[in-house]
């Protein structure tokens, strides 16, 4: 059984439709540190980020766990492909 990992993209916060210069290079803009005192310094980030603390699961899943499968499986850490880089 493979664990399934809460990425940017199924998250309520992370908007793409709003942002296509930014989507069409796999990135999104999280909404989730919108004011708050933690603003981010660059708030778009890749749709395969993992979650943070602020996720909060879309309400729309079916429809974003469906994008997702046709993206391809997100990688399951950075950690895991630099091991494979370094050899």
């Amino acid at each position: 059984m493979t664990e399934k990992t809460d990425i940017c993209a199924l998250c309520q916060h992370f908007k793409m439709k709003e942002y296509p210069e930014h989507a069409r290079v796999g990135a999104g803009r999280c909404m989730g540190y919108d004011g708050t005192r933690e603003q981010l310094i660059n708030p778009f980030l890749s749709w395969k980020t993992r979650a943070c603390v602020r996720y909060a699961r879309a309400r729309n899943i079916a429809e974003r766990e469906a994008w997702v499968a046709k993206q391809g499986a997100p990688a399951q850490t950075d950690n895991a492909a630099q091991s494979e880089t370094k050899g």
